[in-house]
C-alpha cells in the first residue's frame, strides 16, 4: 500500500475539525445546506478555514462576523455579503475559480489572495495538464489544500471540491477530497476521490475519474464518473 500524504492543520475529534484564526477548534466540513451558497463557495470556505483566515461562526452568523473586529464593516462581513448571501452563489452556473479569486481579493484585500491555474480544454496528456497535476501534489506536500474545479464528460455541468491528501496508485495521482455535495462519514477524513493520470505515456488521452458515494445501487453503473480537472485554486496568506 502506498503511503497517504495529508495537509496540515486538520484533525479528527468526533468529526473533522480545524483550528480557526483564534486557535479554537471548529467543525471543518461544510455540506451543502449548511451555508447559503453553491459548491465552489463551500469549497472556498473550507479552504479559508484550513488556512485559519476565518472561524466557522463568522461564516454562519453575520453577528459573529461583525464581532470579529471592534465593529465596522470588515473582511468577514464582506464574505457574508458577497459570497454567502444566497445571490451569486446560487446561480445555476455557480462560480469559476477565477471569479472566486477576484471575490477573495475584494474581501480580504492583501490578507488572503488566491492563485488560479487552468487547463480548460487541454488534453489530459498535455504539458499544461501535467503541470497542473504537479502543482496539486506539491501544494499538498507543503501542507496546504487545493480547490479543484472539474467538468463532467457526459453532461454540461461542473463541480468543485477540496483536495486534502493524496496517494500515488499505480499510474494515477489519487486525490482524497472533501465534496460539499456528499455526506461525510462520521469517522472519515474524505468523502470523494479523484484519479488523475500521472506516470503515463504521452501518446494517449486519458480521463480523470471521480469517485463519490451514491445512495442508490443503480447509480453504480456509471461509477466512477469521467471528468476533466479544468482548474485549481490555491491560497496565499500574507
Amino acid at each position: 500500500m502506498q503511503p497517504i500524504k495529508f495537509i496540515k492543520d486538520f484533525y479528527w475529534e468526533r468529526e473533522l475539525v480545524t483550528s480557526g484564526r483564534t486557535n479554537n477548534i471548529y467543525p471543518l466540513f461544510a455540506h451543502q445546506g449548511d451555508l447559503d451558497a453553491a459548491c465552489a463557495v463551500y469549497s472556498l470556505m473550507m479552504m479559508l478555514m484550513i488556512h485559519s483566515r476565518v472561524n466557522r461562526p463568522e461564516l454562519e452568523n453575520r453577528q459573529q462576523a461583525q464581532k470579529a473586529t471592534k465593529g465596522g464593516y470588515n473582511s468577514y462581513m464582506r464574505l457574508q455579503d458577497r459570497l454567502l448571501s444566497g445571490l451569486p452563489g446560487l446561480y445555476k452556473d455557480g462560480y469559476y475559480l477565477s471569479e472566486l479569486s477576484d471575490e477573495l481579493m475584494s474581501c480580504f484585500k492583501n490578507k488572503a489572495t488566491a492563485n488560479v491555474e487552468e487547463a480548460i480544454g487541454s488534453r489530459c496528456n498535455s504539458k499544461k495538464k501535467r503541470d497542473l497535476t504537479e502543482k496539486i501534489k506539491s501544494t499538498i506536500d507543503k501542507g496546504f489544500p487545493v480547490q479543484i474545479g472539474f467538468s463532467y464528460k457526459r453532461f454540461n455541468a461542473g463541480h468543485s471540491v477540496v483536495a486534502i491528501g493524496y496517494t500515488v496508485s499505480e499510474a494515477n495521482l489519487r486525490l482524497l477530497c472533501l465534496d460539499p455535495a456528499s455526506e461525510m462519514s462520521l469517522t472519515g477524513f474524505w468523502n470523494a476521490i479523484i484519479d488523475m493520470p500521472y506516470y503515463l505515456p504521452n501518446s494517449r488521452v486519458y480521463s480523470d475519474l471521480y469517485y463519490v458515494p451514491f445512495t442508490s445501487p443503480d447509480n453504480y453503473k456509471d461509477w466512477p464518473l469521467e471528468v476533466t480537472v479544468d482548474e485549481i485554486l490555491t491560497i496565499n496568506v500574507k
